[in-house]
């Protein structure tokens, strides 16, 4: 009994230093803290070392991009419905249902719910590593289903440089659970190529379903519902399916097809 106090004494003291740490450093809002210290204290209570390396692993480098240069991305500032520091809605949909794997895990112990943590876990961390580099600079970006050029950051684009981006995020997190994946080596692979394809994944549901605006004033096409001060117009997507809705789909839709191909080759 004692043994649980203390776990759970340095988990809740772990989780508010990196929340805290985090907010300081503007990677978080007040809420987006909030939200990564309850998330922070399940993963690495019931976790322990093994389901807390992958989320730092992701959690971290991410942040760090998102406000890295962050001046040279001033244009996408009024494109992207949110930059720059994560709220509680975007540490939900990064975070939350890594979080729920931990829990059924301990509740029904199986290797293959570590397995869906980390495919997660790289989806998340490809898309925002091809986001926030790809990003970083001026560079040919084309619409996922069309291939025809489209505006740099606009939902559903991707580029060369972004793929190479989202294949290095994926890759940070699935060797830093390297210690942890045993049996087929080929699992590796397919975990780190289930980032990318969450990546591409998030980017076809930008293209369709996520909703996008227009600007009456400069005619941008944005993700805002306001810009230049000014109320925007809707011209596609389903009114409620925004980015965080967007990432939690991909990040769900990669990991079952991840479950199924990895059933194939068990």
């Amino acid at each position: 009994m004692f043994s649980l106090w203390i776990k759970l004494i340095i988990s809740f003291s772990l989780a508010f230093f990196v929340s805290w740490v985090a907010f300081k450093r503007e990677f978080l809002t007040k809420s987006g803290a909030v939200a990564t210290f309850f998330l922070a204290v399940v993963i690495f209570y019931y976790g322990g070392i093994k389901w807390s390396i992958p989320v730092l692993m992701f959690f971290l480098p991410s942040s760090f991009l998102s406000k890295l240069n962050n001046s040279k991305r001033s244009g996408f500032q009024n494109i992207f419905e949110k930059a720059g520091s994560r709220d509680f809605w975007q540490v939900s949909a990064n975070g939350g249902a890594g979080g729920i794997l931990v829990l059924v895990n301990h509740f029904i112990p199986s290797e293959t719910w570590f397995y869906l943590y980390v495919a997660y876990l790289s989806i998340m961390s490809a898309d925002t590593w091809a986001t926030e580099l790809g990003t970083l600079k001026s560079r040919k970006t084309y619409n996922v289903l069309t291939f025809r050029p489209v505006e740099q950051g606009i939902s559903g684009g991707v580029s060369l440089f972004g793929i190479f981006a989202s294949l290095a995020g994926s890759s940070v997190v699935v060797l830093s659970a390297l210690p942890w994946l045993t049996g087929n080596p080929g699992i590796i692979f397919l975990l780190i190529i289930t980032g990318l394809l969450g990546s591409l994944i998030d980017s076809v549901l930008g293209a369709t379903v996520q909703v996008q605006y227009k600007c009456g004033n400069c005619f941008a096409v944005t993700e805002r519902k306001k810009h230049c001060n000014i109320e925007t117009t809707k011209i596609k997507g389903i009114s409620w399916f925004n980015n965080d809705w967007v990432n939690f789909s991909a990040g769900i839709t990669g990991i079952l097809i991840f479950y199924l191909i990895g059933k194939l080759f068990a």
